[in-house]
């Protein structure tokens, strides 16, 4: 039931702020950016991995309310920024964080372990791994999350999906 609520407000916000101090990969963004609205949050855990800052949404340090304020007016009052950020933010989701993406990986870990298989991912992503075993790698013009060069901040531990640390506005 929580789930229908927050998809439906979701889907009638015109922005999504999410502003954990700690968090893993944020599931609100991404169902936020599938909806096509523009993100603030801040950088914590995986949300600089979902977030372009400046091209689907903002990302700000943790405790920078001025950033966030700023970044809220600039969406509220530029129609040209948030239809472009919008635009941006429903095109840059990937699959990887869709439920078959979510669960080709569990399902990869699970046969894995259940063959008594080491798994060494040495720093490669699960999903990486299952396609490129599978002989289906990324395609060249498959949206898929940053590789590389992602600027985290915080504690990367995840918090829930009832945590009450995101605004829809």
């Amino acid at each position: 039931m929580f789930i229908l609520v927050l998809n439906a407000l979701i889907a009638t916000a015109k922005i999504v702020v999410q502003l954990s101090l700690r968090e893993g990969f944020e599931v609100k963004v991404s169902e936020a950016q599938q909806h096509g609205k523009p993100v603030i949050a801040t950088r914590a855990g995986g949300m600089p991995l979902q977030i372009q800052h400046g091209k689907d949404g903002f990302l700000v340090d943790v405790g920078d309310t001025e950033a966030v304020a700023n970044h809220l007016f600039d969406l509220y009052t530029d129609n040209d920024l948030y239809a472009w950020m919008g635009y941006h933010a429903e095109e840059s989701v990937s699959d990887e964080v869709g439920t078959v993406g979510n669960a080709a990986c569990w399902l990869y870990l699970a046969a894995k372990l259940a063959r008594g298989q080491d798994l060494q991912p040495n720093g490669r992503w699960i999903a990486d791994m299952a396609r490129e075993e599978a002989g289906q790698p990324h395609g060249v013009d498959e949206k898929i999350l940053p590789r590389g060069g992602i600027d985290i901040k915080g504690e990367n531990s995840t918090c829930g999906v009832f945590g009450s640390d995101w605004v829809l506005v």
